[in-house]
């Protein structure tokens, strides 16, 4: 099996997962990862789709149709066979903080988290009204894999130091 990264973002609309769930299906595909969401109003969409090399140029072939034909703007990617991730072995942890919202919250956090070697292997972020007030907080998700050889204490004490800076809410816990 051959691999492929397929992105397509535009107008949110109802139908846009059916279109192009129904374009890889019809060309023989099959949508193995994903990750969808409106981001107000605007739909992105991002998909590892599986299929035979024959799959995959059949997918290049009637890309610009399809974006035509939907209104998104489309591009695929081939993988090339090997690792699936260039970071060492790692423990799943989770990552989720909440603070009002500030400029610079998620780039201070990565940063920290790159100066230890450890993975972000997914992000999400979001507004949520907060229980009291209602006034707006900045919650933010990771899942990350923590190098084997970084004491979880130490992770946890630079996380702490840099959202105590920033007056962010976090917990970590092991997946």
């Amino acid at each position: 099996m051959s691999h492929a990264i397929l992105t397509a973002l535009g107008t949110d609309r109802p139908g846009l997962v059916d279109e192009i769930s129904r374009f890889i299906f019809d060309s023989g595909g099959n949508i193995e990862d994903s990750r969808m969401v409106n981001l107000r109003g605007q739909f992105a969409i991002m998909l590892l789709v599986a299929g035979t090399s024959e799959t995959l140029a059949k997918f290049r072939e009637g890309l610009a149709r399809f974006a035509q034909a939907s209104g998104l703007h489309v591009e695929m990617r081939p993988l090339q066979d090997g690792p699936a991730s260039t970071a060492g072995p790692g423990r799943r942890y989770r990552l989720v903080a909440t603070a009002i919202d500030q400029p610079g919250i998620v780039h201070r956090v990565s940063h920290t988290l790159r100066q230890m070697v450890v993975n972000i292997e997914s992000l999400e972020t979001r507004f949520t009204p907060s229980p009291y007030t209602g006034a707006p907080l900045f919650e933010m998700e990771l899942t990350l894999s923590v190098p084997v050889e970084l004491a979880v204490a130490q992770l946890r004490q630079n996380l702490a130091a840099t959202c105590d800076a920033l007056n962010v809410d976090w917990e970590l816990r092991a997946i």
